[in-house]
């Protein structure tokens, strides 16, 4: 895999984190797939020994700490503000520096041209983070003078709750053999029952302020 291949695959990454219907798993995968990507691309770029690459590399290391630090079993990738923002940086940074280096050849209008693909694919994407976050500013809005609206949606969410805890103490108690395939369901599902368990805390805890 070339650096015009790897920065590829960070974008396609990026947009598949951002993305409402990812799962925690391949949030955890995408995450070891960043991490070993990332110090490629950055070997690369530093080789070219110039300021602003050796700049590019430093902010290329930070990005792979927050990386590196970042628990998906605990927060989706795209709530992570600062996170987001510098991966996001970083691609258009390093997009630019990789049609600079390789001036005006085939490959680098390959580039330009992926470069503007990407960043309209970008914006259709932030314009549904966009409309996700009107939708949760209306909630919380809503959650300031509770309606019987606010107390379905926890309702809702806690019935949710409630099959997942079915279906793993179901799946706990049963006496079959267990599969690897059974075994990331499973895992799968208390992840699910855990970001669940965190949404109810959180509208609870608003609408007793309200």
């Amino acid at each position: 895999m070339n650096e015009t291949e790897r920065i590829q695959r960070l974008e396609e990454l990026y947009r598949q984190l951002m993305g409402s219907d990812i799962a925690t798993p391949q949030e955890v995968k995408a995450k070891a797939e960043i991490i070993s990507l990332l110090p490629q691309l950055k070997a690369f770029i530093q080789a070219q020994d110039t300021p602003e690459a050796q700049e590019l590399g430093q902010e290329m290391e930070t990005l792979y700490k927050m990386v590196s630090k970042w628990n998906p079993l605990s927060a989706w990738f795209r709530d992570e503000e600062e996170l987001v923002q510098l991966y996001f940086d970083i691609l258009s940074k390093v997009r630019l520096f990789l049609i600079r280096h390789k001036g005006p050849t085939e490959e680098s209008s390959t580039l330009v041209s992926e470069s503007l693909y990407s960043t309209q694919q970008t914006i259709t994407q932030l314009a549904a983070v966009v409309e996700e976050i009107r939708v949760t500013v209306k909630t919380l809005l809503e959650i300031v003078s509770p309606t019987p609206e606010v107390h379905a949606r926890i309702a809702g969410l806690s019935s949710r709750a409630l099959e997942f805890e079915r279906r793993i103490a179901d799946f706990e108690a049963s006496s079959g053999d267990k599969t690897e395939a059974d075994q990331e369901k499973i895992e799968g599902w208390k992840q699910a029952l855990q970001k669940l368990t965190k949404q109810i805390e959180t509208l609870r805890k608003l609408a007793k302020k309200g």
